[in-house]
This record gives C-alpha cells, sequence and structure tokens, in this order.
C-alpha cells in the first residue's frame, strides 16, 4: 500500500516538473495607430451681443432686441431655430472708483449673451460672421469646424490601426524567421477627433474696418479657412507567433 502512495506521489511529481518545462506560447504585442484626415462638414459661428445701460433690466432688454435680429438674420441665410443655441448669458453690475469717497460706486449694468450658429454650409462661414455683425451682435468669438458624423470616420481610421498592428507584428515575426500566427487579443486603448478652431475676436466696427482695409469694400464677405479634421483610433493586439 505504501509502494502504490509512494508511486502516486513520484508519478504527481514528475508529472508536475514536466508542465513547468513545457515553454509558454511566443506571442507579440504591438500597438496600431490609425489617422484618417477629413474636410469639416460643420461650422459653429459664436456670436455675442452686450449692452450697458443704468438698470439691469435695460441692459438684458437692449440685448434681446439685438439678438432678436441676429437670429432673424441667421434664419434669412437658412439656418433652422434649432442650429441656434444660447450658450452663455449675463448680466453683471459696473463699478468705478470715485476718489472723492474712496469707494466703488456702481455706474452701470452690462448685458451678454452668446449664441452658437451651426451650419453645414463651411466654405461660407464667413458670410454668416458677416450677417451677424451688421444685424447687430457686437462681437464675435470665432469659429469652430468639425464633423457631424465622426464615427463613420473613426471606423476608417480603426481599420488603419488594425492594419498598422497588423504589419508591425508581421516584421517582427518574419525578423525572427516564423510566421505570424493567430490574433490572441486585441484592445481599442483610445479615441480622437479634432476640430479646427479659427479665433476672431472683434466687434463689429472693427470687422467692417478690417474687411474694407483687405478688399477696398464693406460688403464683401469675411474669409475664413479651415484645417482638415484628425480622426484617430489606437489599439493594442496581441499574436502568437
Amino acid at each position: 500500500m505504501m509502494a502504490c502512495m509512494a508511486a502516486a506521489v513520484l508519478a504527481l511529481g514528475m508529472s508536475t516538473i514536466a508542465l513547468a518545462a513545457e515553454p509558454a506560447a511566443n506571442t507579440i504585442t504591438v500597438n496600431g495607430q490609425g489617422i484618417v484626415k477629413v474636410a469639416p462638414d460643420v461650422a459653429t459661428i459664436h456670436v455675442t451681443v452686450e449692452k450697458t445701460a443704468k438698470t439691469a433690466a435695460q441692459a438684458q432688454k437692449d440685448v434681446n432686441e439685438e439678438l432678436t435680429d441676429v437670429i432673424a438674420a441667421m434664419k434669412a441665410l437658412g439656418v433652422t431655430e434649432e442650429d441656434i443655441v444660447t450658450s452663455h448669458i449675463s448680466v453683471y453690475p459696473s463699478y468705478r472708483y470715485d476718489e472723492k469717497t474712496d469707494k466703488q460706486v456702481l455706474e452701470n449694468y452690462q448685458a451678454y449673451t452668446s449664441v452658437n450658429v451651426t451650419t453645414n454650409d463651411v466654405d461660407n462661414a464667413g458670410k454668416y460672421v458677416d450677417a451677424a455683425l451688421n444685424a447687430g451682435a457686437t462681437g464675435t468669438n470665432g469659429v469652430t469646424f468639425s464633423l457631424e458624423k465622426p464615427e463613420t470616420y473613426y471606423n476608417q481610421a480603426l481599420t488603419e490601426a488594425v492594419k498598422a498592428a497588423q504589419s508591425s507584428a508581421t516584421a517582427i515575426a518574419q525578423a525572427y524567421g516564423k510566421p505570424l500566427g493567430q490574433v490572441v487579443s486585441v484592445v481599442e486603448n483610445s479615441r480622437n477627433t479634432s476640430t479646427s478652431y479659427k479665433e476672431m475676436n472683434y466687434g463689429a466696427e472693427e470687422a467692417m474696418v478690417m474687411d474694407a482695409m483687405a478688399t477696398g469694400s464693406a460688403n464683401r464677405n469675411t474669409n475664413i479657412s479651415y484645417e482638415d479634421i484628425e480622426v484617430s483610433a489606437n489599439i493594442t493586439a496581441v499574436y502568437g507567433f
């Protein structure tokens, strides 16, 4: 009986040693990145209206009146109601220093409202800037160019990332004189979609002066250029070989 138990223990020990002696499967871990560049198909114009008055109510009323005209001008260019969104609104007091009393004295109130106007007419974004300023907007905070459906291009970038990872893994396997094996695992690491922002921090009067100086006419549309949007994907893949 003891001999049988000893044989069993010996057999188990030999089996364990044999398993430990088996070499681990060879794998290659690589990263792959794919980038797709595409022209933007959405332009968001950031328009502002700011007014000053003796009371907060009057300042806001003046802003609302100008903003009504700005929105009407945007709609006249084909922009829909849902594509005109208020992004910021504020009313705050403005003080001045009185040397006689050595105190801050309330001087007036300033009302400020910013709206984002979105259009697919990206090549004529300047037309919307000019129309807003001519309708009463007191300034613009620039234009942001983006993509309406970035996921479509992300899938293309993801395909390129897979190709890049496989190419790297194949090169490594060939360097070792072995064929590339099957995919063991894939992890989607990150995705990114850029935007193209054009800063335009000037008011209506400045815009007209700058345009007149550049073209000789205040009636010509402002020209706004843009860069391609980059959509990227990154993966980590493990291959056997």
